[in-house]
């Protein structure tokens, strides 16, 4: 099926579901004011455009299955921050990547292993088995491992062997339950942060980089390496997560006030 066909389908599909889904429409709208204030026709045409981004994620992401690692990589429109990358990777000690529900964030992992480099995604276990079965097999076909959270596996030494063998270990961090996050403020709230990146990168000396991929003006994608977060150590260990990880937060505000319509979360944040 030609990708432009796919796109037009999926388009249709998202017009109907912002127009019958108003509990989802609602939540979005609810967490995008945050972002763009609280004006309801901003919010209302705001919505409908992140309705259609999400539509060009899934088509997108449908057409992974279908192409090779080079088919999916001609995708990417540009890359930047390679250097950045290239300077933590010298150092050997592997790097932590984070990204969020942010514009195409599974078409990441292609910029690395696109060049051959092993890439590894820690994901949460997902309700849906047969969905993540489906994701972990797409991954799989272009390098990247899959690393599922779950009571009773080897889940972090796998991460940190990762670590240790200088590879790339992808990680979301813009949606997180209260149980041992960290509190910190994004988007003019009180919001939980995983602790996880930061007691990661003091255990193990890695970097840790922001990175994302985003629908540019032309409607193309661009991935961003941005330059590592240096983390802060004191020696008190509760007060470095706070403030380490009040620094990714930041960082992710800052692009998520840069593209708030490929903010694709559709779950609450905050308590209405």
């Amino acid at each position: 099926m030609p990708l432009s066909f796919l796109h037009f389908v999926t388009r249709k599909i998202a017009m109907l579901w912002h127009w019958i889904d108003k509990g989802t429409v609602k939540q979005v709208e609810s967490n995008l004011s945050r972002v763009i204030g609280n004006n309801p026709m901003a919010l209302h045409k705001a919505s409908r455009e992140l309705f259609f981004n999400y539509a060009a994620y899934l088509a997108d992401w449908a057409r992974f299955i279908a192409v090779d690692t080079s088919g999916v990589f001609s995708f990417l429109n540009e890359i930047n921050g390679k250097d950045n990358f290239k300077e933590a990777h010298a150092k050997g000690k592997g790097i932590i990547i984070l990204t969020a529900h942010l514009g195409n964030w599974e078409l990441g992992g292609l910029v690395f292993t696109h060049s051959g480099m092993p890439f590894n995604v820690v994901t949460a276990k997902d309700e849906a088995e047969a969905i993540a079965r489906v994701r972990t097999k797409v991954r799989a076909l272009h390098n990247i491992k899959t690393i599922t959270i779950e009571e009773g596996s080897f889940f972090l030494i796998d991460i940190v062997n990762a670590l240790r063998r200088n590879e790339p270990v992808a990680m979301l961090v813009d949606r997180y339950e209260k149980k041992n996050g960290v509190l910190v403020d994004f988007l003019g709230e009180k919001t939980y942060f995983p602790r996880g990146p930061v007691l990661l990168a003091k255990a193990t000396g890695a970097a840790v980089m922001p990175a994302l991929v985003v629908l540019d003006k032309s409607k193309k994608y661009k991935a961003v390496l941005d330059s590592p977060i240096e983390m802060e150590w004191s020696g008190d260990e509760e007060m470095d997560i706070c403030v380490n990880v009040a620094k990714i937060a930041k960082v992710f505000e800052q692009y998520i006030r840069a593209y708030p319509t490929q903010w694709f979360n559709f779950s609450a944040i905050w308590d209405a």
